[in-house]
């Protein structure tokens, strides 16, 4: 339960930011998000799904399809690859500074 819950957390989390910062329209959080909160979120999301590439794999994609598919829908904005695949680059940095710390301890 704990595994499948740090899976999914993360993008549960984007998803909900996206989804109350669309409800007000004149908000520009969003913006928030894409540069700080996102990407944030997407290195925690190395540190805690370390223990498994299988994990890291549906977190990550969760959380890319929780970025790309709402901003497209609600703002309107396609360009969000670009972004993603950054978020990702710095997730799978992450997941591999820590997988080597690991191994090298034992």
């Amino acid at each position: 339960m704990k595994k499948i819950l740090s899976t999914i957390l993360p993008s549960l989390l984007i998803f909900t930011f996206i989804w109350i910062d669309s409800m007000f329209p004149e908000s520009k959080y969003i913006l928030l998000g894409i540069y700080l909160l996102f990407p944030i979120i997407f290195i925690i999301q190395g540190i805690i799904c370390s223990s498994s590439i299988r994990n890291m794999i549906i977190g990550c994609l969760l959380s890319s399809m929780a970025v790309i598919i709402p901003t497209s829908i609600w703002y309107n904005m396609t360009s969000m690859v670009t972004p993603v695949i950054i978020y990702l680059s710095l997730a799978i940095f992450v997941f591999a500074i820590k997988q080597n710390k690991k191994t090298n301890k034992s």
